[in-house]
């Protein structure tokens, strides 16, 4: 990945780490690490490294200098290509190289980049006029937080998406969301916080809540504090479309759904809606389908069930960091199936 890299490559790769990229600059890369999947393995690695590094910066760093050093020390030769002793198979599994000096001063300059990004984001309290539309996104086993100008807080689960309409704070206060998040909101009666997911308007009405796009049933909304309005909308029309049914008020505790037609119904929040939040996944009789996108989030597994005769089997278990290998042999003992691996590709069938 770093043969012939330029400093604008080495930033770009720093503004993605960072969650700061522009939604084109994400899909040229993404379209890059599918033709180089090592490339990806190496980034997630660096990203890992860069959030450890932010969470030591000194509040009196200065990014700038450091860069400008870094950067010095990468010019003083051509970076050639890392060499993997071996293939990353998953994201929490370690991961060895051998690098010559060049190559490991273009990886520090990707992570002190990336960390002076986070470091300078976090401390951003002024409000600002007008603040531009951006779009924050996470990787595999990923957790991302920010705070926006208006003092609400939001952090991103893994492999998320949150997008800040334009004018964020002007006249209206919008995002969307794709995956997990936890949203702490500063409460503003002129100008309501409002979260779209796919087919679903959530409206705070001075609350913390969190919202999950995948649920098994459809868009997933749980207040644990205050209350909000949820909506569906009509999935035919878009986010902008007419409502395909009344809205519903949450209050601390509960949790709704929006199912896929838009129609939403009420539940009791359950004890695993905000586990993500302490890098925990929590089933509950969970379908095979919240499991495998909890996997893919989580692992970069992709969980596959090509037996329709497991479509009604359910899981209910906890698990806290433990490896792959020992998530899906959990899955395997209470499903009572076989589980073929294959890289990051696993195949659950019914015993035969």
């Amino acid at each position: 990945m770093t043969d012939g890299l330029n400093q604008a490559d080495w930033e770009a790769l720093a503004r993605y780490v960072a969650g700061e990229s522009p939604a084109e600059e994400i899909q040229l890369l993404e379209t890059r690490f599918a033709a180089h999947p090592a490339d990806k393995a190496l980034l997630d690695a660096l990203a890992a490294a860069s959030q450890r590094m932010a969470s030591d910066i000194p509040a009196d760093l200065d990014v700038e200098t450091a860069l400008r050093r870094v950067k010095a020390r990468r010019d003083e030769t051509t970076v050639r290509q890392l060499e993997f002793r071996r293939p990353l198979v998953d994201a929490r599994r370690e991961v060895r190289w051998r690098v010559p000096f060049p190559a490991i001063a273009a990886a520090a300059l990707l992570a002190i980049g990336a960390a002076g990004y986070m470091t300078m984001r976090t401390r951003m309290v002024e409000p600002t006029p007008a603040l531009s539309a951006r779009m924050i996104a996470t990787g595999v086993g990923a957790l991302d937080s920010l705070r926006l100008p208006d003092g609400t807080r939001i952090v991103l689960g893994p492999l998320s998406t949150l997008r800040i309409a334009g004018g964020y704070g002007t006249t209206s206060r919008e995002v969307e969301v794709s995956g997990d998040a936890y949203f702490e909101v500063v409460h503003d009666s002129s100008k309501p916080f409002v979260a779209h997911a796919l087919h679903a308007t959530v409206e705070d009405l001075g609350t913390k809540f969190a919202v999950r796009t995948d649920a098994a049933e459809g868009v997933a909304v749980s207040v644990s504090e205050g209350s909000v309005s949820l909506q569906g909308t009509n999935p035919n029309r878009g986010l902008a479309g007419g409502a395909a049914g009344g809205a519903i008020v949450l209050k601390q505790g509960e949790r709704g759904i929006v199912l896929p037609d838009g129609q939403t119904m009420k539940d009791r929040a359950r004890p695993g809606d905000l586990a993500w939040l302490r890098r925990q996944l929590v089933f509950r009789e969970a379908q095979l389908p919240e499991v495998a996108a909890s996997l893919h989030r989580w692992y970069g597994i992709e969980l596959r069930v090509p037996d329709t005769s497991l479509a009604t089997r359910h899981l209910t278990a906890t698990f806290s960091g433990e490896p792959p290998e020992r998530v899906l042999e959990v899955l395997r003992l209470v499903l009572g199936a076989d589980i073929e691996r294959r890289g990051d590709t696993a195949i659950v069938r019914a015993k035969r």
